[in-house]
């Protein structure tokens, strides 16, 4: 194998859907509208490739959400976001909904 080949493991059915609800609930949050969502984004897409909300508006709506000083990485690819969250607030977002 080279060094420049990915490897890499396919989620199961479960992981995936619950992933795919979580990137939605973060576009949901960055762009209420769903006129203004997405219909397709890649396993690399950030929440800037998904939303055309500058990042200034998006930052206070996750602030709104998450609460003041909770910072997230917004450059990364969503599902990345989604790993950061789940190791700082390991319920999410079932916590958050109650």
């Amino acid at each position: 194998m080279k060094d420049e080949e990915k490897k890499f493991e396919l989620a199961s059915q479960v992981e995936t859907e619950l992933r795919r609800r979580e990137i939605q609930l973060l576009i949901n949050i960055a762009e209420p509208d769903p006129a203004y969502q997405p219909l397709l984004l890649t396993d690399e897409a950030s929440i800037f490739a998904a939303v055309g909300t500058d990042e200034s508006a998006i930052k206070k709506r996750m602030c709104c959400y998450f609460g003041e000083g909770f910072e997230l990485p917004l450059h990364l690819p969503l599902w990345r976001v989604v790993d950061r969250i789940r190791k700082l607030r390991p319920g999410w977002p079932e916590d958050e909904e109650s």
